[in-house]
């Protein structure tokens, strides 16, 4: 990538990537800050202020006047809150950037925090969060990381409870706002057909009088070994909903790359293992997949499934045992070579368009404070060995790190039960 890093004195990190041949240009803001950074008496501020930042700012007072500010250019403008980062972004035609560049530096630098308009936003999130529940494939992956990480802030939804969102003040936004949002915790990352000099300018211009100030760290969350293993909760479904999830690796571990490798082999794709062997051949579930995530210091793997009530049971024991066979045997060569192929593919394909490339530097830059190459990535990929994957699966797929969500008509007293097959028992 054929990127350029910029530090404003206020601490500013600009990233700007020439995509000769692109018509479009594409905007993402990394503030790091996100939910695990909040005390649990305001779990879900994050978020909020995420979403209030789109309701009227200095020069756009209207949500109507943000968005005709970015669609009327023919732009598309977007905002997500997460664990450790809140990301705001906008592709447009590349003619356009130094207009939408100065809305989202508006939105982000005076927000109005209008007092009614909190109170309908309030409004939106709890609604927001009150549907989660009505969706049991997406509440079981919230409930697996509050057995993960249980009274933490990563087991906690990004968005809160609606009890916390229910108090917050509107000081309390403008006090946390105030904390968080500096320059020196913003990465701007910029791709496409763009002139990084120009946008150097336009960023300085926009940025440079805003001063720097130290924020609170935010709060340690490994996981408890000890610690109840199972969660469930009784609905009446027609299908049963399972997440199973065992211990990660935080994204600056060595073993980063082997878990890569590994998630893709278990649950990313149809020819990976999970697939063939829980659909394909023992026809238990229509929709099962792994997925992983990285923290600072920690981490998990989840595998997530949708089956037929009658197959709770037997799901789970052939999860299980596709997690132990990892830990058992190795893994062939003609297996891992193709398994490697297709996390290399994945990464090329998918940094193919001006939003993913602004995403990608600017993620990396706000978690890791650098940029590797994605040769180096590929790099790491490809010097993943046999027994790199069956050592990590023995330290983190062993039985006492195994966490179980259930979400379906199973009785909760049977959740000693199911404990038990997550031991293989």
């Amino acid at each position: 990538m054929n990127y350029a890093r910029t530090t404003l004195h206020n601490g500013l990190r600009l990233l700007t990537n020439q995509m000769p041949g692109m018509r479009s240009a594409s905007l993402a803001f990394f503030f790091t800050v996100g939910s695990r950074y909040e005390p649990d008496e305001i779990a879900g501020v994050s978020h909020f202020i995420e979403h209030m930042l789109f309701k009227g700012s200095s020069h756009y007072p209207t949500a109507r006047s943000i968005s005709e500010a970015i669609e009327g250019v023919g732009g598309v403008f977007n905002a997500s809150t997460g664990k450790e980062l809140t990301c705001y972004t906008a592709r447009v035609p590349g003619e356009y950037l130094a207009e939408v560049l100065q809305v989202l530096a508006d939105m982000v630098r005076y927000p109005l925090f209008d007092a009614a308009e909190i109170e309908k936003e309030r409004a939106v999130i709890i609604e927001e969060l009150s549907a989660t529940q009505d969706d049991p494939q997406e509440w079981v992956n919230l409930l697996v990381e509050e057995a993960m990480w249980p009274n933490l802030p990563l087991g906690r939804d990004d968005a809160g409870s609606v009890a916390s969102v229910s108090r917050l003040q509107r000081g309390q936004m403008m006090e946390y706002f105030d904390t968080y949002y500096r320059p020196n915790s913003l990465v701007i990352s910029v791709a496409g057909n763009i002139d990084p000099q120009e946008v150097t300018w336009h960023v300085d211009q926009l940025f440079g009088n805003w001063q720097a100030r130290d924020q609170p760290r935010w709060q340690e969350c490994l996981p408890p070994l000890h610690a109840p293993r199972v969660r469930m909760i009784q609905k009446e479904t027609e299908q049963t909903n399972i997440c199973l999830a065992t211990l990660g690796t935080s994204y600056a571990s060595p073993d980063y790359y082997t878990l890569l490798v590994m998630n893709a082999l278990l649950g990313d794709g149809m020819s990976s293992r999970l697939f063939q062997s829980i659909r394909e051949e023992q026809g238990l579930a229509y929709d099962i997949g792994s997925y992983f995530n990285s923290y600072y210091e920690t981490g998990n793997l989840t595998i997530s499934a949708g089956v037929d009530p009658s197959h709770t049971e037997e799901t789970i024991s052939a999860i299980v045992t596709e997690l132990a066979r990892l830990c058992d045997e190795p893994v062939p060569g003609d297996e891992l070579a193709r398994i490697k192929a297709y996390v290399r593919g994945g990464m090329l394909l998918g940094l193919e368009g001006t939003q993913q490339v602004a995403s990608w530097l600017g993620s990396q830059e706000s978690l890791r404070h650098q940029i590797r190459e994605i040769e180096e990535i590929i790099s790491h990929v490809d010097a993943v060995t046999e027994q790199d994957i069956q050592r990590v699966a023995q330290a983190c797929f062993a039985p006492e790190w195994r966490r179980l969500a259930i979400i379906g008509p199973d009785d909760p007293r049977r959740a000693e039960h199911f404990g038990k097959l997550l031991s293989g028992v």
